[in-house]
């Protein structure tokens, strides 16, 4: 009997991540000669994780790649992408702040490494952010712990329901701005893995998101039933949600996506957020 090697992976606690994974944690995809493992944590706790290459393939904001290149490639498989769409800027009901007057205020963030705040600080800023787990934004905006918040996951797509006052949508910003999509999560693989195998895992990864795609309704049952916003997302927002995240753009690197990632990367830098990087020599082949 061969040893199968081991392959650790870690997703967040999102609807779209815990879709995409769904078929392979299950083994309705050939593990082939892996055994893989699963964990599930915070975007900036899996940021955070990254710099220590405690997994093999792990979940990252598209944002935090650049902090991570020496020790991961970007897979092209099992991005979240916002199409003129994405993270919500909410403040209390009260608040008349417009983005415009976000600038130098307190604006909570889900990490100083995602996406949604590199380009945050793209749209409007500077503005002081204040990173705080994602579930945790809703109540300190509404406590006036800050003055606004960016939210990310399933809370984007109601905050009227949580009693927040939604000022506008990162993702059209981006689009306005720019006219390309707004990159926000992604995979990464270890560079300790050989880039044959890494390949190989790039491809069990997207026959996972095919069939996750191919039985659908039963995959968002389940991806609803074990995200972190559970208790408050019904199966109709989860369809909503995995239809806005998991799609054609998950299975690959479409041009307008590699665009869009790279003129994230330029405007990180841009801000000092980080060294510049060009992205075609960080890609898994």
């Amino acid at each position: 009997m061969s040893i199968k090697r081991p392959i650790s992976i870690a997703y967040s606690p999102d609807t779209d991540d815990a879709f995409m994974i769904l078929a392979l944690k299950e083994r309705r995809v050939d593990w082939e000669d892996f055994e893989f493992s699963f964990t599930v944590g915070d975007i900036q706790e899996l940021n955070e994780a990254a710099l220590t290459n405690k997994y093999d393939i792990t979940a990252i904001s598209v944002g935090a790649y650049p902090t991570l290149r020496d020790r991961y490639l970007m897979m092209p498989v099992g991005a979240s992408v916002g199409d003129e769409f994405g993270p919500a800027i909410v403040t209390s009901p009260c608040s008349n702040l417009r983005v415009d007057d976000l600038a130098g205020r307190r604006v909570a963030v889900p990490g100083i490494n995602t996406s949604a705040h590199i380009a945050a600080q793209s749209l409007f800023g500077p503005f002081e952010p204040v990173p705080m787990y994602f579930m945790n934004i809703k109540d300190a905006v509404l406590r006036g712990d800050v003055e606004a918040g960016i939210l990310i996951h399933e809370l984007q797509l109601d905050p009227s329901s949580a009693g927040l006052r939604k000022i506008t949508d990162l993702g059209k910003l981006w689009h306005k701005k720019f006219s390309l999509p707004l990159p926000l999560g992604a995979n990464a693989v270890s560079r300790n893995i050989e880039a044959e195998v890494a390949t190989r895992l790039n491809r069990i990864y997207r026959k996972s998101i095919e069939t996750g795609l191919a039985s659908r309704s039963q995959t968002i049952a389940a991806a609803v039933s074990s995200a972190a916003a559970k208790d408050t997302l019904s199966p109709e927002l989860g369809d909503r949600y995995i239809s806005m995240y998991v799609n054609e753009r998950s299975l690959e690197f479409q041009p307008d996506v590699l665009t869009g990632i790279q003129t994230l990367f330029s405007e990180g830098a841009r801000c000092g957020l980080f060294a510049p990087i060009e992205l075609e020599r960080h890609l898994v082949n």
